[in-house]
């Protein structure tokens, strides 16, 4: 303040004091802005892509999974069969288990499961990919405590074909649920579209 004292005295035109004080301030600004900039670093790849980033659920549509038995909503993509029609989600689960299964068309295939009062259960899939790190090459895409996306390749010289995976927790009702590729994985782009599904889990509001 003592600063600006000074030159409020030494110069009396208001448009060079309102000058001198931007220029000063600058600096301030710029380094503000490159700390925003990069406040993510090590949370999400140059793999990452900006629609995952963004969470934008352009082109998905909601839908509960109330009718089977579990008050979840999540948002699933708009999936085209070869002739244009529209591909309707599949949602297989019994009474009483502790699993559903969600599909749509041949390359899209999620599970949920009920882990009850159980935690952490990204950070133990963590664990257990790395104890499979002398078989496969994991390289997080996106890792975060409650969401991860990987690709795993074999090792050079193994053969096999790269794949992509996700495995993400949320809570309903009290209770952990986890949403995750099945074990095969997929395409990039049809996991891309899972963790925007992930993501966008959440309670349904009881009427």
């Amino acid at each position: 303040m003592e600063f600006f004292r000074f030159f409020v005295v030494k110069n009396h035109n208001p448009k060079s004091i309102v000058m001198k004080k931007i220029f000063l301030l600058m600096p301030l600004f710029l380094a503000i802005s490159l700390v925003s900039c990069g406040g993510n670093d090590g949370e999400v790849s140059e793999d990452n892509t900006d629609s995952i980033a963004s969470a934008d659920f352009n082109g998905m549509n909601e839908i509960s999974l109330a009718e089977h038995g579990l008050n979840m909503g999540i948002m699933l993509p708009q999936v085209e069969s070869a002739t244009g029609s529209s591909i309707e989600p599949s949602i297989e689960h019994a009474d009483g288990d502790y699993l559903w299964f969600v599909d749509i068309g041949t390359h899209f295939h999620m599970v949920i499961e009920d882990y009850g009062n159980e935690k952490n259960k990204v950070g133990n899939e963590k664990e257990r990919l790395a104890d499979l790190e002398r078989i496969f090459t994991i390289e997080y895409i996106v890792d975060e405590p409650n969401l991860i996306m990987y690709k795993r390749t074999l090792h050079e010289g193994q053969g096999g074909k790269t794949s992509y995976h996700c495995y993400g927790e949320t809570t309903i009702e009290g209770y952990t649920y986890v949403l995750h590729s099945d074990e095969d994985g997929s395409l990039k782009p049809i996991i891309e579209d899972m963790v925007k599904t992930i993501r966008s889990a959440r309670e349904l509001s009881v009427s």
